[in-house]
Protein backbone atom coordinates (compact mmCIF):
# COMPACT_ATOMS: atom_id res chain seq x y z
CA UNK A 1 0.00 0.00 0.00
CA UNK A 2 1.30 3.47 -0.79
CA UNK A 3 0.23 6.90 0.30
CA UNK A 4 0.82 9.58 -2.33
CA UNK A 5 0.70 13.30 -1.57
CA UNK A 6 0.97 15.28 -4.78
CA UNK A 7 -0.41 18.78 -4.93
CA UNK A 8 2.74 20.40 -6.30
CA UNK A 9 4.09 17.64 -8.55
CA UNK A 10 5.92 16.11 -5.61
CA UNK A 11 6.45 12.36 -5.89
CA UNK A 12 6.20 11.48 -2.22
CA UNK A 13 5.50 7.95 -1.06
CA UNK A 14 5.53 6.28 2.32
CA UNK A 15 5.48 2.59 1.49
CA UNK A 16 3.80 0.76 4.30
CA UNK A 17 4.09 -2.79 3.05
CA UNK A 18 6.00 -4.66 0.37
CA UNK A 19 6.30 -8.34 -0.31
CA UNK A 20 8.46 -10.66 -2.39
CA UNK A 21 8.04 -14.23 -3.42
CA UNK A 22 10.43 -16.28 -1.26
CA UNK A 23 14.02 -15.99 -2.40
CA UNK A 24 15.55 -19.32 -3.29
CA UNK A 25 19.15 -18.25 -3.92
CA UNK A 26 21.37 -20.64 -1.98
CA UNK A 27 25.10 -21.12 -1.82
CA UNK A 28 25.29 -22.46 -5.37
CA UNK A 29 24.93 -20.04 -8.25
CA UNK A 30 24.81 -20.31 -12.03
CA UNK A 31 27.21 -17.43 -12.43
CA UNK A 32 30.38 -18.15 -14.38
CA UNK A 33 33.43 -16.54 -12.74
CA UNK A 34 35.53 -14.59 -15.21
CA UNK A 35 32.64 -14.36 -17.65
CA UNK A 36 29.56 -12.82 -16.04
CA UNK A 37 31.48 -11.75 -12.94
CA UNK A 38 34.60 -9.73 -13.65
CA UNK A 39 37.13 -7.45 -12.02
CA UNK A 40 38.56 -4.43 -13.75
CA UNK A 41 41.16 -1.96 -12.55
CA UNK A 42 41.64 1.73 -13.11
CA UNK A 43 44.59 4.06 -12.61
CA UNK A 44 42.76 7.00 -11.11
CA UNK A 45 44.06 10.49 -11.82
CA UNK A 46 41.51 11.83 -9.34
CA UNK A 47 42.99 9.78 -6.48
CA UNK A 48 46.62 10.12 -7.48
CA UNK A 49 48.68 12.32 -5.20
CA UNK A 50 46.42 12.03 -2.15
CA UNK A 51 48.37 13.23 0.88
CA UNK A 52 48.12 10.05 2.96
CA UNK A 53 49.60 7.96 0.14
CA UNK A 54 46.73 5.56 -0.52
CA UNK A 55 46.97 3.69 -3.81
CA UNK A 56 45.37 5.34 -6.82
CA UNK A 57 45.08 1.94 -8.53
CA UNK A 58 41.56 0.76 -7.78
CA UNK A 59 39.63 -2.37 -8.61
CA UNK A 60 35.90 -2.71 -9.09
CA UNK A 61 33.66 -5.77 -9.32
CA UNK A 62 31.35 -5.95 -12.33
CA UNK A 63 28.31 -8.22 -12.73
CA UNK A 64 27.03 -8.72 -16.26
CA UNK A 65 23.42 -9.85 -16.81
CA UNK A 66 22.57 -13.38 -18.01
CA UNK A 67 21.79 -12.37 -21.61
CA UNK A 68 24.91 -10.23 -21.98
CA UNK A 69 26.83 -12.53 -24.33
CA UNK A 70 23.86 -13.44 -26.51
CA UNK A 71 24.01 -10.24 -28.54
CA UNK A 72 26.61 -7.69 -29.54
CA UNK A 73 23.99 -4.99 -30.02
CA UNK A 74 22.03 -5.12 -26.76
CA UNK A 75 22.65 -2.28 -24.32
CA UNK A 76 22.02 -2.45 -20.58
CA UNK A 77 21.28 0.01 -17.76
CA UNK A 78 24.01 0.32 -15.16
CA UNK A 79 23.84 0.71 -11.38
CA UNK A 80 26.92 1.85 -9.49
CA UNK A 81 26.98 0.48 -5.94
CA UNK A 82 28.78 2.25 -3.09
CA UNK A 83 29.68 0.32 0.07
CA UNK A 84 29.61 1.38 3.70
CA UNK A 85 32.23 2.53 6.22
CA UNK A 86 34.68 0.28 8.04
CA UNK A 87 36.88 -1.35 5.41
CA UNK A 88 40.35 0.11 5.02
CA UNK A 89 40.85 -1.53 1.62
CA UNK A 90 38.93 -3.50 -1.02
CA UNK A 91 35.50 -2.39 0.11
CA UNK A 92 33.97 -3.58 -3.16
CA UNK A 93 34.52 -7.16 -2.03
CA UNK A 94 31.66 -6.73 0.46
CA UNK A 95 29.25 -6.87 -2.49
CA UNK A 96 30.36 -10.15 -4.05
CA UNK A 97 27.90 -12.44 -2.30
CA UNK A 98 24.97 -10.15 -3.12
CA UNK A 99 26.08 -9.76 -6.74
CA UNK A 100 25.97 -13.50 -7.29
CA UNK A 101 22.46 -13.63 -5.81
CA UNK A 102 21.36 -10.73 -8.02
CA UNK A 103 22.56 -12.73 -11.02
CA UNK A 104 20.34 -15.65 -10.05
CA UNK A 105 17.35 -13.33 -9.65
CA UNK A 106 17.97 -11.89 -13.11
CA UNK A 107 18.23 -15.37 -14.59
CA UNK A 108 14.93 -16.33 -12.92
CA UNK A 109 13.32 -13.15 -14.36
CA UNK A 110 12.68 -11.86 -10.86
CA UNK A 111 14.91 -8.85 -11.34
CA UNK A 112 15.37 -6.81 -14.48
CA UNK A 113 18.63 -7.24 -16.34
CA UNK A 114 21.26 -4.62 -15.59
CA UNK A 115 25.01 -4.23 -15.21
CA UNK A 116 26.04 -3.80 -11.58
CA UNK A 117 29.34 -2.16 -10.65
CA UNK A 118 30.68 -2.34 -7.08
CA UNK A 119 33.18 0.50 -6.62
CA UNK A 120 35.97 0.72 -4.06
CA UNK A 121 35.56 3.75 -1.81
CA UNK A 122 38.00 2.75 0.91
CA UNK A 123 40.83 4.74 2.48
CA UNK A 124 43.31 4.02 5.23
CA UNK A 125 40.87 5.88 7.49
CA UNK A 126 38.20 3.28 6.71
CA UNK A 127 36.14 5.10 4.12
CA UNK A 128 36.07 8.14 1.88
CA UNK A 129 32.44 9.25 2.21
CA UNK A 130 32.91 9.54 -1.56
CA UNK A 131 34.04 13.14 -1.09
CA UNK A 132 36.69 15.23 -2.81
CA UNK A 133 39.54 15.87 -0.36
CA UNK A 134 43.28 16.53 -0.74
CA UNK A 135 43.95 14.18 2.17
CA UNK A 136 42.37 11.10 0.60
CA UNK A 137 41.80 12.01 -3.07
CA UNK A 138 38.89 13.23 -5.15
CA UNK A 139 36.39 10.41 -4.80
CA UNK A 140 33.45 12.26 -6.35
CA UNK A 141 35.41 12.73 -9.56
CA UNK A 142 36.73 9.16 -9.40
CA UNK A 143 33.23 7.69 -9.11
CA UNK A 144 31.15 9.99 -11.31
CA UNK A 145 33.61 10.57 -14.11
CA UNK A 146 36.48 8.09 -14.22
CA UNK A 147 34.65 4.90 -13.30
CA UNK A 148 31.60 5.69 -15.43
CA UNK A 149 33.77 6.44 -18.46
CA UNK A 150 35.80 3.30 -17.81
CA UNK A 151 32.76 1.03 -17.60
CA UNK A 152 31.11 2.63 -20.66
CA UNK A 153 34.29 1.99 -22.64
CA UNK A 154 34.48 -1.70 -21.69
CA UNK A 155 30.89 -2.95 -21.59
CA UNK A 156 27.63 -2.76 -23.53
CA UNK A 157 26.08 -0.08 -21.38
CA UNK A 158 23.29 2.22 -22.40
CA UNK A 159 25.29 5.41 -21.88
CA UNK A 160 22.46 7.90 -21.32
CA UNK A 161 21.92 9.37 -17.85
CA UNK A 162 18.38 7.98 -17.78
CA UNK A 163 19.87 4.48 -17.91
CA UNK A 164 22.37 5.04 -15.15
CA UNK A 165 21.83 4.93 -11.36
CA UNK A 166 24.04 5.41 -8.33
CA UNK A 167 23.11 3.72 -5.06
CA UNK A 168 24.61 2.57 -1.81
CA UNK A 169 24.31 1.54 1.81
CA UNK A 170 25.17 3.63 4.90
CA UNK A 171 28.25 5.69 3.94
CA UNK A 172 27.47 4.58 0.39
CA UNK A 173 23.92 5.90 0.66
CA UNK A 174 25.32 9.23 1.87
CA UNK A 175 27.72 9.28 -1.07
CA UNK A 176 25.08 8.28 -3.62
CA UNK A 177 22.80 11.15 -2.57
CA UNK A 178 25.58 13.73 -2.77
CA UNK A 179 27.06 12.48 -6.04
CA UNK A 180 23.59 12.16 -7.56
CA UNK A 181 22.72 15.76 -6.74
CA UNK A 182 26.05 17.09 -8.03
CA UNK A 183 26.29 14.92 -11.15
CA UNK A 184 22.70 14.86 -12.37
CA UNK A 185 24.08 15.00 -15.92
CA UNK A 186 25.66 11.57 -15.31
CA UNK A 187 23.06 9.79 -13.17
CA UNK A 188 19.31 9.82 -13.63
CA UNK A 189 18.42 7.82 -10.52
CA UNK A 190 19.65 7.63 -6.94
CA UNK A 191 19.14 5.03 -4.22
CA UNK A 192 20.12 5.33 -0.55
CA UNK A 193 19.78 2.52 2.00
CA UNK A 194 20.14 3.92 5.54
CA UNK A 195 22.27 6.76 4.18
CA UNK A 196 24.58 7.70 7.02
CA UNK A 197 24.25 10.49 7.69
CA UNK A 198 21.77 12.55 5.70
CA UNK A 199 21.81 15.19 8.43
CA UNK A 200 24.84 15.02 10.69
CA UNK A 201 23.55 17.18 13.54
CA UNK A 202 22.12 14.12 15.30
CA UNK A 203 25.64 12.72 15.57
CA UNK A 204 27.18 15.74 17.30
CA UNK A 205 26.95 14.37 20.85
CA UNK A 206 28.27 10.99 19.69
CA UNK A 207 31.42 12.42 18.12
CA UNK A 208 31.92 14.97 20.86
CA UNK A 209 31.89 12.21 23.47
CA UNK A 210 34.22 10.00 21.40
CA UNK A 211 36.74 12.84 20.95
CA UNK A 212 36.60 14.15 24.53
CA UNK A 213 40.09 13.96 26.00
CA UNK A 214 41.35 12.17 22.91
CA UNK A 215 44.94 12.65 21.74
CA UNK A 216 45.68 12.28 18.04
CA UNK A 217 47.93 9.35 17.09
CA UNK A 218 51.43 10.37 16.08
CA UNK A 219 51.19 8.54 12.76
CA UNK A 220 48.72 7.06 10.31
CA UNK A 221 50.02 3.61 11.21
CA UNK A 222 49.35 4.32 14.86
CA UNK A 223 45.79 5.34 14.06
CA UNK A 224 45.14 2.11 12.16
CA UNK A 225 46.64 0.04 14.97
CA UNK A 226 45.02 1.76 17.93
CA UNK A 227 41.67 3.06 16.67
CA UNK A 228 39.77 0.09 15.30
CA UNK A 229 36.23 0.05 14.00
CA UNK A 230 35.63 -3.19 15.86
CA UNK A 231 36.20 -1.57 19.26
CA UNK A 232 35.96 2.22 18.78
CA UNK A 233 33.52 2.73 15.95
CA UNK A 234 32.52 6.33 16.70
CA UNK A 235 36.11 7.51 17.10
CA UNK A 236 37.26 5.73 13.94
CA UNK A 237 34.28 7.15 12.05
CA UNK A 238 35.16 10.65 13.27
CA UNK A 239 38.61 10.36 11.71
CA UNK A 240 37.16 9.12 8.43
CA UNK A 241 34.76 12.07 8.36
CA UNK A 242 37.51 14.53 9.24
CA UNK A 243 39.68 13.30 6.37
CA UNK A 244 36.72 13.76 4.01
CA UNK A 245 35.07 16.95 5.33
CA UNK A 246 37.79 18.88 7.17
CA UNK A 247 41.13 18.00 5.55
CA UNK A 248 44.10 20.19 6.35
CA UNK A 249 47.11 19.89 3.99
CA UNK A 250 49.29 21.80 6.48
CA UNK A 251 48.94 19.18 9.23
CA UNK A 252 50.87 16.02 8.46
CA UNK A 253 50.83 13.11 8.95
CA UNK A 254 47.01 12.80 9.17
CA UNK A 255 46.23 15.96 7.20
CA UNK A 256 42.96 16.73 8.97
CA UNK A 257 41.28 18.83 11.62
CA UNK A 258 39.00 17.28 14.21
CA UNK A 259 36.03 19.15 15.64
CA UNK A 260 35.73 20.05 19.33
CA UNK A 261 39.52 20.37 19.77
CA UNK A 262 39.39 24.00 20.82
CA UNK A 263 37.03 26.06 22.97
CA UNK A 264 35.07 27.97 20.36
CA UNK A 265 31.82 27.68 22.28
CA UNK A 266 28.97 25.28 21.67
CA UNK A 267 27.85 26.76 18.35
CA UNK A 268 31.07 28.30 17.02
CA UNK A 269 33.36 25.39 16.24
CA UNK A 270 34.46 26.07 12.61
CA UNK A 271 35.46 22.45 12.00
CA UNK A 272 32.07 21.12 13.03
CA UNK A 273 30.54 23.79 10.80
CA UNK A 274 32.48 22.35 7.85
CA UNK A 275 30.93 18.96 8.55
CA UNK A 276 27.48 20.55 8.70
CA UNK A 277 28.05 22.46 5.46
CA UNK A 278 29.07 19.28 3.62
CA UNK A 279 26.17 17.14 4.73
CA UNK A 280 23.36 16.21 2.32
CA UNK A 281 20.72 18.25 4.14
CA UNK A 282 22.79 21.43 3.82
CA UNK A 283 23.44 20.81 0.12
CA UNK A 284 19.78 20.49 -0.93
CA UNK A 285 19.26 24.23 -1.28
CA UNK A 286 22.38 24.57 -3.40
CA UNK A 287 21.55 21.65 -5.68
CA UNK A 288 17.75 21.74 -5.63
CA UNK A 289 17.51 22.31 -9.40
CA UNK A 290 19.76 19.32 -10.04
CA UNK A 291 17.77 17.15 -7.66
CA UNK A 292 14.52 18.09 -9.38
CA UNK A 293 15.82 16.64 -12.68
CA UNK A 294 16.44 13.16 -11.26
CA UNK A 295 13.96 10.56 -12.49
CA UNK A 296 13.79 8.76 -9.17
CA UNK A 297 15.15 9.11 -5.64
CA UNK A 298 14.74 6.07 -3.40
CA UNK A 299 15.47 6.26 0.33
CA UNK A 300 14.97 3.78 3.14
CA UNK A 301 15.83 3.46 6.81
CA UNK A 302 14.83 1.30 9.77
CA UNK A 303 12.25 2.22 12.36
CA UNK A 304 14.96 1.68 15.01
CA UNK A 305 17.41 4.12 13.41
CA UNK A 306 17.28 7.51 15.07
CA UNK A 307 20.55 9.33 14.28
CA UNK A 308 20.66 9.36 10.47
CA UNK A 309 18.72 12.59 10.00
CA UNK A 310 16.62 10.98 7.25
CA UNK A 311 13.38 12.73 8.17
CA UNK A 312 15.07 16.15 8.20
CA UNK A 313 16.51 15.49 4.76
CA UNK A 314 13.16 14.38 3.37
CA UNK A 315 11.43 17.47 4.76
CA UNK A 316 14.01 19.58 2.95
CA UNK A 317 13.23 17.77 -0.30
CA UNK A 318 9.52 18.51 0.21
CA UNK A 319 10.35 22.15 0.90
CA UNK A 320 11.93 22.42 -2.56
CA UNK A 321 9.28 20.34 -4.32
CA UNK A 322 11.60 17.42 -5.02
CA UNK A 323 9.95 14.03 -5.37
CA UNK A 324 11.16 10.84 -3.73
CA UNK A 325 10.07 7.38 -2.64
CA UNK A 326 10.56 6.50 1.02
CA UNK A 327 10.49 3.09 2.66
CA UNK A 328 10.59 2.44 6.40
CA UNK A 329 11.49 -1.13 7.27
CA UNK A 330 11.23 -2.82 10.63
CA UNK A 331 14.67 -3.10 12.10
CA UNK A 332 18.03 -1.45 12.50
CA UNK A 333 20.90 -0.43 10.25
CA UNK A 334 21.96 -3.75 8.71
CA UNK A 335 18.73 -5.73 9.06
CA UNK A 336 17.36 -7.44 5.92
CA UNK A 337 20.03 -5.77 3.83
CA UNK A 338 19.82 -8.11 0.83
CA UNK A 339 16.04 -7.78 0.61
CA UNK A 340 16.40 -4.03 0.82
CA UNK A 341 18.88 -4.00 -2.06
CA UNK A 342 16.51 -6.11 -4.14
CA UNK A 343 13.59 -3.82 -3.31
CA UNK A 344 15.63 -0.79 -4.32
CA UNK A 345 16.90 -2.35 -7.57
CA UNK A 346 13.36 -3.39 -8.51
CA UNK A 347 12.24 0.17 -7.93
CA UNK A 348 15.08 1.71 -9.93
CA UNK A 349 14.51 -0.68 -12.82
CA UNK A 350 10.81 0.26 -13.23
CA UNK A 351 11.73 3.08 -15.66
CA UNK A 352 13.98 0.77 -17.69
Amino acid sequence: MALKLSSHSIRFFIILSFSFAPLTCGQQTNIQPGRFFQYTRIESKALKGNLIGDSHTREMAVLLPPSYFKSNTSRYPTVYLLHGLGKRKDGQLESIDMLTKFFDLMKEKRLGEMILVAADGTTTFGGSYYADSPAIGNFEEYIAQEIVQHIDSLYHTNPGRNWRAIAGFSMGGHGAIKIGMKYNNVFGQVGSLSGSPLSIRYRKSIYKKALEGHKKPASLEGLVEKIRFETEWSLAAAYAKAAAFSPNPTKPPLYLDLPFEYQFGEERDPIWQKWLDDDPLSLVSRYSKNLSTLDQIYIDHGDDETTLGTEDFLRELVRYGIGYTYYIFRGDHVDELFLRYVRMLKFLSVRW
